[in-house]
Formats: structure tokens, C-alpha cells, sequence
């Protein structure tokens, strides 16, 4: 069934038309199911077998695949030019330069994601293309992807909350003597219940590895005291969630309840920046400061960042990013504390919209005033 296009196509072409561009092409996983739909497993597995859309400034988009993939594409992809190749007998690149002086594109200026489109298949394009103006097409899509639909708010909102609902589920049915890998286990059948058909990433840092940022599983029994430290990105046929939350194996210590208070003060501090022609690097300098007021110094390189189909996508809250923010964003807020392995690791991550007044947080199915308490 095709699936709905939810590609912000008014951002596009306004983009498009200031790049000065002919054509833009998209060869990330990211960006082509963002472009048409289709989501191309292949594309992570197989690199060499590209998939790619065509988006001209005139004329039709048109999608150009491995042969293989006739089928999925035709069945997911809202572009009606599908244009195939044959692996092994010719190369994607053959038949993109066929479809752009088809397109009479022979000469123009040819937008590419040159991030991902490795050095060989670039030298052969411009081998076929020796007349075109190859150039970078990366940061204007990624600055699309930016500026979120309704139909994509809605679609994130609706992928994180059923992830968070997950942890939520798993810490409740979790106990002290369980491991951290029983408690993995649970996480992943949850959120595969809850329709996740993948697994981007998954955290679950325990006790004297809450701190790490990305602790290896280690079926080590939940002792009382212990701070539990969850993020996880679940995928949902292309579409992902960023979100993490805490808990700890009994009655949590005043220690633990303190640093805890002062940790949610400086993320929920930090939702609140989340205003239009506020910048990135103001966000990050708002949590520096606020950590320094709570006697703590902060060191990790960013405190969130623009959230989507590539999970960190763009803007990063990080100090030297002055892009200002814009309405219909997404950002995933997560300043956290990683530094002390006897204090432990703090981290509670929500998926926020700017909006024209106050930030909406999307991330609501869970009470985040204070440490879940396993029994």
C-alpha cells in the first residue's frame, strides 16, 4: 500500500529555487524514504545497491532502483517514474545519467548527497556527466527534513510515545534480581508489541555502568540502590523514536533523589528555550549555566538535537551551532550527567515541537517528577 507522503514540499522547493539547483538527488536511506517513500532495506545492508530519487526543479520526480526491488517500490512509493537497473550487468550510475539527459540535464547543476555517494560511483557520474556541475545537496535537505508536517508531528508523537510506554511497561514488571539483560529483553518485546518491526539502538546502562554512555549488556542481577539508565530507538518501518527515562532498584537515596531534582531542572529548563529564533548554541550555553548554578560542570559536546527520520538530524544543540530555531521542529531535549561512576548517570530524554508560543513536549505518557522505583 502506498504510504502517505509526508515530505514537507513547500520547505523544498523554496530551498531549491535559493540553492539555484536543476535537480536535486537523494541517495541516503533517510532522504529517500523522506522523498518517496519507499523504505529500501538495502540501503544499509547492500551500500553498493543505491536507490535514489530524482527531484527536478521541473518536471516529474522519478525513483531509480535495483530491479530487485520492483516490487516493495511499487507497492510503498508514491512516484509513478520507477526506473530500474539490472546489478551486475549495469551500474545505478549508468542509468542516472541516462534519466538526467533524458531530462535534458546533461548540463545543469545536479544537487547530490556526496555524504553518502561513495568516491567511485561520484567519479563515474562525472565520467558520464562531464558537462554537468555535480555539487552537495546534503544541507539542504537536511534542512528540510527540518521543518516537520503535520502528518510527520503526528507520526513522531505517536513512535515515542509507544517507545516510552514500552520502558514504562518494563520497569514495572521488572524486580530486584532481574538483570539488566532481563530488563533489555522485556524493553524489545514491549515495544515490538507495541509495532516496532527493528531496533536502531538500544541502552540500558545499571549500577556502576548508569554513567556510561553506551554500556555493554552484561546480565548482571539489579541490586537495591542501583540506577537504571534506558534510551532507545525503536524503528517503525523508517520511522524511529529517541527517548529515555530512569528508574532505580528500591527506595532511592537522598543522594539519588537530589542529583535527580537537579538534573530535571536543567532538562525542563531546557525545554523551555525551545522558542523560534532562539539558537542551537543558546540551548546548550542555558543548560552549561545551569548545571554550573547546581554546583555540577557539564561536559558532554551537546545537550539534544533536531529529530527525524536519521534520529540526530539537524539542528544539534552544540556550542558553535548558531541556527536559530523554527516552528514545526522537532528536537529531542537530553542534557545529561555521565561524569561519575560512583554518583551515577542521569539522562531523561523527551521529544519536543516548537511551536509559535510554548514548546509542546510529545513524550507524555510517563510521570518524570521523580526516579521509578523498582521493587
Amino acid at each position: 500500500m502506498t504510504r502517505e507522503k509526508l515530505m514537507n514540499e513547500a520547505e523544498f522547493q523554496g530551498r531549491l529555487a535559493e540553492s539555484g539547483l536543476d535537480a536535486v538527488v537523494a541517495v541516503s536511506q533517510t532522504n529517500v524514504i523522506y522523498t518517496s517513500g519507499a523504505v529500501i532495506s538495502t540501503q544499509t545492508s547492500i551500500p553498493d545497491r543505491l536507490a535514489m530519487t530524482l527531484l527536478p526543479k521541473d518536471g516529474e520526480d522519478a525513483i531509480l532502483v535495483c530491479n530487485i526491488e520492483r516490487g516493495l517500490v511499487k507497492n510503498e512509493s508514491w512516484i509513478e517514474d520507477i526506473r530500474y537497473y539490472r546489478e551486475f550487468v549495469r551500474s545505478p550510475m549508468d542509468l542516472l545519467a541516462e534519466v538526467l539527459m533524458e531530462r535534458g540535464l546533461a548540463r545543469g547543476r545536479i544537487g547530490i548527497e556526496k555524504r553518502y555517494l561513495t568516491a567511485a560511483y561520484h567519479e563515474q557520474l562525472l565520467e558520464l556527466l562531464p558537462e554537468a556541475r555535480i555539487e552537495g545537496c546534503d544541507d539542504l535537505l537536511e534542512q528540510v527534513r527540518s521543518i516537520k508536517t503535520k502528518g510527520e508531528i503526528d507520526k513522531f508523537g505517536q513512535v515515542n510515545l509507544a517507545a516510552e510506554r514500552a520502558i514504562i511497561e518494563a520497569f514495572g514488571e521488572t524486580k530486584a534480581g532481574d538483570t539488566d539483560k532481563d530488563l533489555l529483553e522485556l524493553i524489545l518485546d514491549k515495544v515490538a508489541g507495541l509495532g516496532a518491526n527493528d531496533m536502531r539502538f538500544a541502552i540500558v546502562g545499571t549500577g556502576d555502568q548508569s554513567h556510561l554512555a553506551h554500556p555493554e549488556v552484561r546480565s548482571k542481577p539489579l541490586e537495591p540502590g542501583d540506577l537504571i539508565r534506558v534510551d532507545i530507538g525503536a524503528d517503525f518501518s523508517g520511522y524511529c523514536s529517541d527517548v529515555a527515562r530512569m528508574a532505580v532498584v528500591g527506595e532511592p537515596s537522598d543522594r539519588q533523589k537530589e542529583m535527580y531534582r537537579k538534573h530535571m531542572v536543567v532538562q525542563r529548563g531546557a525545554v523551555e528555550q525551545l522558542k523560534p529564533g532562539v539558537r542551537a548554541c543558546d540551548v546548550y550555553q542555558y543548560c552549561v549555566d545551569a548545571y554550573a548554578k547546581a554546583g555540577i560542570d557539564y561536559s558532554l559536546p551537546h545537550v539534544g538535537h533536531g529529530f527525524g527520520l536519521a534520529g540526530h538530524e539537524f539542528p544539534m544543540l552544540q556550542p558553535y551551532n548558531t541556527a536559530e530555531l523554527r516552528p514545526d521542529m522537532l528536537i529531542c531535549v537530553e542534557p545529561a550527567y555521565l561524569d561519575d561512576k560512583d554518583l551515577g548517570g542521569y539522562q531523561v530524554e523527551d521529544l519536543v515541537l516548537v511551536t509559535d508560543d510554548t514548546p509542546e513536549i510529545l513524550t507524555t505518557y510517563s510521570n518524570t517528577d521523580g526516579l521509578f522505583v523498582i521493587e
